[in-house]
Formats: structure tokens, sequence, C-alpha cells
């Protein structure tokens, strides 16, 4: 998906805009050139609603994420130039980070080693402790936000949902953004939040990264808060040496995480190659917070860009693609592959445009006592309960109850049925789902299995076969009469077509079933046009089953 008709613009007199970015709920991101300083920078265009209030209330937001970032100085958090307004918007003009997202890199190259996860590691924890010791919290650490450099070190970005810990009057009571897999629970159940929350955002990071799978990824976005709230991590065999740091920082208790120092140490072994990363004991409840500065990194940062030195960074051509579920990364490229999870946005003004998936709205009013967080937390158990129950019992009626093998007439004759297992690829067109012909009365089943994909592996996380949530649906809205094959469904989706049928193309999603009224092919494909396959990812695995 490339962008078009507002380059060439000249903003605030100043900065003269090139190509986008990317596009996400936050703003957007454009290439600019400082005419002024001659330099290339990066320029973030914000998204405000048409009420004044909503216009208000993003305008302070994006004031409070550029002053934020602009009072730190860290070589692994990206640098804030200028703030200006041009044409009733606000603009964040920003260090211009040619490369790729951390997610684009595993989704080309495939998960890092430990040594490699805890070297960055090693950096991103001292960016945290930079925005922290400045009274923030970043709220949104995930592989599609931070960016690698062309030496490979990293750098946080994206603050678009930051909170200053002492302005407690721009807290929008029951909002929640973010991306649910790398939340920490204390977010999604109203308790107190602070630098232990990001610190188990940085834990699912790593694992992500060094294995190449979300540690709670699920297929809907209530699965994923009920996992995120109880269920234990998934963390593949392949993190090694990063289990037991990746385990402490995903404890569900804030309490009972380590501290940054104990953090570093334990990484730093990691990263020097040891397979013990030592203790790892929860932090004082009276530790201060350790005053900004860089991360230490195996013989600094030069030689931690020898441990990146076999990782060629990958550059993405001028146009690159647009979309993002938190605000679009600064950066020509990036695929928040690894950000699976679909996106929470939930606020009482806007619950119509929450994604299609079964979302969780927080209740209004003004936000309890903090005595009360367990009162919350039940509250939202029940919610979390409700919704995949609900989830069960949609998936009983679409696909019936469990058949039994037995049957009462043994010597009834039996249909022929033959069952095939396809891939369905993201980055083509129409794709075969039978190696011979349906004839005519053929019964036939499409069921999804297994798998994910993504339309815009830049910028959107990967998803079912359902396709692209709502809010990431939308993002992609100027694409939408050019790109999509049915317009009446999301980006992603899976579809089906069969000579006759009248509703073709089919929307399969999860299941389709139909009876052929003549001989013919089936065929299947993400709902992508044929001039946009270039920037997808992913397949998706269908079980077909033909009975004659």
């Amino acid at each position: 998906m490339t962008s078009g008709g507002d380059d060439m613009r000249l903003i605030a007199g100043r900065y003269q805009l090139g190509d986008r970015l990317g596009r996400g709920g936050m703003g957007t991101v454009w290439r600019a050139y400082d005419q002024m300083l001659a330099r290339e920078v990066a320029a973030k265009e914000l998204h405000v609603a048409s009420d004044h209030h909503e216009h208000h209330r993003r305008l302070r937001r994006a004031q409070r994420e550029a002053r934020t970032v602009a009072r730190l100085r860290h070589p692994h958090v990206v640098g804030v130039h200028d703030l200006v307004e041009h044409d009733d918007r606000l603009w964040i003009v920003m260090e211009l980070i040619d490369g790729p997202s951390l997610a684009r890199r595993i989704a080309d190259s495939g998960p890092l080693p430990p040594r490699h996860a805890a070297a960055l590691g090693l950096q991103l924890l001292g960016a945290l402790e930079a925005v922290h010791a400045a009274g923030a919290l970043h709220r949104d650490i995930k592989p599609a936000n931070i960016l690698l450099r062309g030496d490979g070190s990293a750098v946080l970005t994206d603050f678009g949902i930051a909170a200053l810990e002492d302005d407690e009057s721009l807290t929008t009571t029951g909002e929640l953004l973010g991306s649910i897999g790398y939340m920490a629970p204390e977010r999604l159940t109203a308790e107190e939040v602070g630098p232990p929350s990001d610190l188990w955002s940085l834990g699912a990071t790593l694992s992500a990264v060094a294995s190449g799978v979300p540690p709670f990824q699920r297929p809907t976005g209530a699965a994923a808060l009920h996992a995120v709230t109880f269920a234990d991590p998934v963390i593949p065999e392949r993190v090694g040496p990063l289990r037991p740091i990746v385990l402490a920082l995903l404890n569900k208790s804030p309490a009972q995480r380590p501290s940054a120092a104990t953090l570093r140490t334990a990484l730093q072994r990691v990263a020097d190659g040891a397979d013990d990363p030592g203790p790892l004991p929860p932090a004082a409840p009276t530790e201060p917070v350790r005053a900004p500065g860089p991360a230490p990194t195996p013989g600094g940062d030069a030689d931690t860009s020898a441990y990146l030195a076999d990782t060629p960074t990958m550059t993405a051509p001028p146009t690159a693609s647009a979309a993002s579920t938190a605000g679009a990364p600064h950066t020509a490229t990036g695929t928040p592959t690894l950000d699976r999870d679909p996106t929470l946005i939930s606020s009482p003004a806007r619950t119509p445009d929450l994604d299609r998936e079964p979302t969780l709205v927080a209740p209004a009013g003004p936000p309890p006592p903090r005595p009360r967080g367990r009162a919350r937390t039940w509250w939202w158990t029940v919610g979390v309960t409700l919704a995949v129950a609900g989830l069960a019992t949609a998936l009983f009626f679409t696909f019936g109850p469990p058949s039994g093998s037995d049957s009462d007439d043994d010597a009834a004759p039996q249909p022929a049925t033959s069952t095939t297992k396809v891939t369905v690829d993201a980055t083509r067109g129409w794709q075969s789902a039978t190696t011979t012909p349906v004839r005519k009365g053929d019964k036939v089943s499409v069921r999804y299995t297994s798998g994910t994909w993504t339309v815009d592996a830049a910028n959107l996380p990967l998803v079912g076969p359902v396709g692209h949530t709502r809010v990431d649906d939308e993002a992609l809205r100027f694409a939408w009469t050019d790109c999509k094959v049915n317009s009446d469904v999301p980006f992603g989706a899976l579809l089906g077509r069969y000579p006759g049928n009248p509703r073709n193309p089919h929307t399969v999603g999860r299941a389709w079933h139909f009876q052929a009224t003549r001989p013919g092919a089936l065929q299947l494909r993400i709902n992508d046009g044929e001039g946009c396959l270039h920037d997808n990812r992913g397949a998706i695995t269908v079980t077909v089953q033909i009975t004659h």
C-alpha cells in the first residue's frame, strides 16, 4: 500500500514533505527535508478528531509526547527536533531512522540468537531507564516500535501513548491503548501502573524476538486479554538462557519483577555468552529510579554492532507501506509481524469504532480509588469470562457439537470423502485449493486450520482468516478502492470462489460450506488486490473436505 497525492507540501515554511512512511491511529509519518538545516527528518502529522474536545485532547497528547521525548538525550531513544502547527494540525519533527523495525528484521531473517537479543535488550533497558527518570512511561513497547540503525543498534520510538506520571489530568477514564499481547496485566485490570509495566513489555518483546512467537499470542482480542491477565506465557525452547529473564519479567505481580539493575546484570551475562543469567530476585519496594544514561552493552555500542554484523539491515524503497495499529514507526521500513495480537482501543465515546473481534470496554466515570483494584479486577474477570463464553457459543453454533464415530446402521453405504490441507500464500492471488476438479453435487467444506498473514508487512500485525481489525482496516481506507477484492470485508480476510456460486468472491473466514451446482475448481486467496501483494507476508493453512 503506497501513498500519494500529498507529497511536496511545505510545512511551517521549512519542512518539505516526501514519501509517506507509515500511518496509524495516532498519526501519519512522512519523510521530510528540513530546508533550514539541510537534513532529512521524519515528520509525524497528528490525526485529530472533528469534535473540539477530542481535537484538544489529542493535541495535548502530542505535545506531551514531544516534550517527553525532546528532553531525553539517549542514543537509544529517537530524537525530537521540533513541534509545529500547520493547517490546524500538529506536527512532530523527529530524527529519521532510515532502517527497519525489529519486527521487520525478524520477519525477514527469523528470530535472533539469545546473545543478540540480550545485547539489544541492554540498549532498550537503558532507553527505558532514561524515559522513567524523566517521569514518563512508554506504554507501547513492542518489536514494531523498535527501529534498527545502520550499525544494528536499537532505537525506541513511538511515544504516542506515553503518559507523564505527574499529569493525571491527561488520563482518560476507561481508555486503554496499546497492543494487548505486550501490555502488562495491571494495565488491563485498572491497577497501579509504573516502570515495572514497561519492563513486562520488554520481557514479552525479548521472548518474541528470540523465538519468533509472542508469548501471549491468541486468535482474538478477548482471548489475548484473558491470556495476559491469567495464563502462563508460552516461551519456546529456542529462547535459551533468556528464559529465566523472560519468566521473571512476565510475573503477574509488578512487585515480583526484578529491578532494572538486576535485569542489566542478567542481560549482560547472556550477552557475554553465559548459559545462566544468574539470580533474578524481586525489586526492593523502595528502590529509586536510576538516572538516565546509555545502556551498557557488551564492549559498548561499537562491540554491540559487532554482534549484529552478520545481520544485514534491510532497507525499503522510497515508497514504503503505510499503516500501524498504534502510531506509525518513523522509518521507511518496519514490519510488526511480531505484533500479532489485535490492538485494543477501548473508549466509551468511540465504542462503535472498535475492532471486530470481541472487545472489552472499561466502564465510564471517574476512576475508583486504588484500594478498589481487586473489585475492578473481579469485574474484568467476569467480562473476560463472558466474552470467551460468547466466543465458544458462536463456535458451537457455527460448527455444531462434536460428532460421534458410531453408526446405527453399519450396512448403510458411506459417501466417498477426501480431505486435503492447503496453504494459501498472502503474496499470491487466486490459488487452486484442490488437486482435482470438484464435481456437480459434491459437498465442499473449507475450514481454517492454522497460520497468519498480513496485507501490510511494514506496519500491520499478522492476523488470522477473518482479516485485520476494524481499526487497522480503517487505517488503510485510502487503498480500499484500488486494493480490496471484496469491499465488504476487511483486508486480510480469507476469500473463496467457485463457478456458479452466487456470492463470488465468498468470505470464507474460519469456515465455508457449499454444494457444487456444476463442475469446477475451488480457489482461495487473501482479500488484497493483484497490484497490492508486494508488501504482504505469511500464509494460511486450511482443510478442504470434499464429499462425493
